[in-house]
């Protein structure tokens, strides 16, 4: 019998990028989220539509930290990521859809708040309580929110992992992990995915383990790294197949989404894949129809 594989959403910013909406700000795609959250409502009613199973709230670039750096205040930020959640769940409910599609809480790392691209090198002149502190205020407002999955994704580095590690037990939902890697499948700053599998695989609740923001080209080698290392099931959801360079801050090359290489990705039986960045509605569309040819 062959596995039920699930589908994940694609990137938030391309759809909002080919609607033109100006992303060169600190708040990323989260500004849309507070300014204009009819658009994100909309991405979300198309992922779903295009056969998404999972659908990611616009919450990956706003923190605790940022957003009071902006001068809101604790209630405040309380309410935008509130405001996350009750869009997703108008945009479930106004798409009309029979299946059953649950909302994750995207979180990004601590590159997220750091805004230097340090997500593609995994380097961070920071200390650990800096790194700690970060993540602590986020749980201070992410456990009073009523999100049932919360993903924390495209972590670049073992040593974010280990300080994770200290407030995943003060956190009462279901957790995915998510980590980014290069060709090599180890972390962007050359630490070792394999031991980032065993240190996660101790928490209970942490139900799903995997790699994002990567080249589609290494999907088999990641998913056997993850599935060596891991009883936890597994998520797989890579880049477009573009390459982004952080110093001009542009994506070169073309993507690489193929059914043949879909097929291939599925033939693995992962629990979850999806899309990262540059991966829009016709991509996720591509992957629920091999989904449901393979089924």
């Amino acid at each position: 019998m062959k596995k039920n594989i699930k589908l994940l959403d694609g990137s938030m910013s391309y759809p909002l990028e080919l609607d033109g909406y100006n992303l060169n700000n600190r708040l990323w795609t989260g500004d849309a989220l507070i300014n204009n959250p009819e658009l994100i409502k909309k991405i979300h009613i198309g992922y779903i539509k295009s056969g998404a199973d999972f659908i990611l709230t616009s919450t990956y670039q706003i923190s605790y930290d940022i957003l009071k750096e902006k001068k809101n205040d604790s209630k405040e930020i309380k309410k935008i990521f509130q405001k996350s959640l009750d869009i997703a769940k108008e945009a479930i409910k106004e798409s009309k859809t029979n299946r059953d599609i649950k909302i994750v809480a995207s979180l990004g790392p601590f590159a997220s708040y750091k805004k230097n691209a340090s997500e593609y090198i995994g380097v961070y002149n920071s200390t650990d309580e800096e790194i700690l502190n970060f993540h602590i205020n986020n749980l201070s407002v992410i456990k009073e929110i009523e999100y049932e999955i919360i993903l924390y994704e495209t972590i670049p580095c073992l040593r974010e992992i280990k300080i994770l590690s200290k407030i995943f037990k003060k956190l009462d939902k279901e957790i995915w992990v998510s980590m980014t890697c290069n060709d090599d499948i180890n972390f962007r700053d050359g630490s070792s995915i394999s031991e980032a599998c065993h240190i996660l695989s101790k928490f209970d609740h942490i139900s799903t383990i995997g790699l994002n923001c990567f080249s589609p080209l290494y999907v088999k080698e990641a998913y056997e790294i993850l599935k060596n290392n891991t009883k936890k099931k597994i998520i797989i959801y890579p880049n477009s197949g573009e390459v982004y360079n952080p110093k001009e801050k542009i994506w070169n090359g073309k993507k690489l989404y193929e059914d043949k290489m879909i097929k291939k990705w599925l033939s693995l039986s992962p629990d979850i894949i999806g899309g990262c960045c540059r991966v829009g509605y016709d991509e996720i569309k591509k992957m629920r129809e091999e989904i449901d040819n393979h089924e």
